[in-house]
C-alpha cells in the first residue's frame, strides 16, 4: 500500500506542476477544452503562445501522459513482482485512480480553477464569466469516469495477470 501511495503522490504532483505550468505553453484551444463553454467563448480569441512554446507544450503534455501511464504500469509490475492476484491488482488500481481523481476534484478543479481562479490571470478576457463560480462545471464528466472507474481498473487487472504471467 505504501508503494501505491507514494505513485499516487508522485502522479499527483506531477498533474500539479503540469496544471501550473501548461497555460503558459498551451494553445488557448487546447487548454480550454477543459472548462466550462462559457469561458470558452470569452477566451476564443485570445492569442496563442508563440510556435516554440507550444511545441514546449505539447512535449510537456506527452511527457505528462507518458509519467502517468508508466506508473501504472510500474504498479502491475509490482504487484506481479509481489505475487498479487487479480484482488490485489484491482484493489491498487482503484485506490490510484479514485485517489487521483479525489485529488483532481478538490485541488484541480475546486481549488485552482474555481477558488483561486488561477487560469484568469492568462486569460483576463474570461474574468467576468459566471462560470468561475460554478462548482459543478464538469460534474457529468466527473461522475461518468467514477461510474467507470471500477471496469477499467478490472480490466487493468486482469491484462496485468495475463501479461504478467
Amino acid at each position: 500500500m505504501i508503494t501505491t501511495l507514494a505513485a499516487l503522490a508522485a502522479v499527483c504532483l506531477l498533474s500539479l506542476a503540469f496544471v501550473l505550468i501548461i497555460p503558459h505553453f498551451a494553445a488557448t484551444k487546447v487548454l480550454m477544452r477543459f472548462l466550462p463553454q462559457d469561458i470558452r467563448e470569452a477566451a476564443k480569441a485570445h492569442p496563442d503562445p508563440p510556435a516554440g512554446r507550444k511545441k514546449i507544450g505539447y512535449l510537456l503534455t506527452a511527457l505528462m501522459a507518458a509519467g502517468y501511464v508508466g506508473v501504472i504500469f510500474f504498479l502491475g509490475a509490482d504487484g506481479i513482482r509481489r505475487g498479487y492476484g487479480f484482488w490485489l491488482l484491482f484493489g491498487r488500481y482503484m485506490l490510484f485512480m479514485y485517489g487521483y481523481k479525489l485529488f483532481d476534484i478538490l485541488v484541480q478543479d475546486q481549488y485552482i480553477v474555481i477558488t483561486r481562479k488561477y487560469y484568469v490571470q492568462f486569460y483576463p478576457e474570461t474574468r467576468g464569466c459566471k462560470s468561475w463560480n460554478d462548482r459543478s462545471f464538469n460534474t457529468k464528466n466527473q461522475l461518468i469516469r467514477l461510474i467507470a472507474f471500477p471496469f477499467v481498473c478490472a480490466l487493468m487487472a486482469w491484462i496485468t495477470l495475463i501479461i504478467g504471467r
